[in-house]
């Protein structure tokens, strides 16, 4: 986890962190507790503690956001 982090630039660790800050909060109501992963979301999880995966970069997930437009 931590060479990830390591290679983001300052200002994305920024907005990592108040992501990550966020996460506990359900945006389906309105205080209605903690925020629990889907089935999927947990799958992925586990997917990427076990090693397996694809790492994805910020200015990657930037490039496809910026070309649907």
């Amino acid at each position: 986890m931590y060479e990830a982090i390591d290679t983001l630039p300052d200002d994305s660790v920024l907005m990592t962190l108040n992501f990550i800050k966020n996460l506990h909060l359900n945006d389906d109501c309105d205080g209605c507790g903690p925020y629990i992963p889907n089935a999927e979301t947990r799958a992925a999880m586990a997917e990427l503690r076990a090693g397996k995966g694809e790492r994805t970069t910020i200015d990657q997930i930037m490039a496809e956001l910026n070309a649907e437009n």
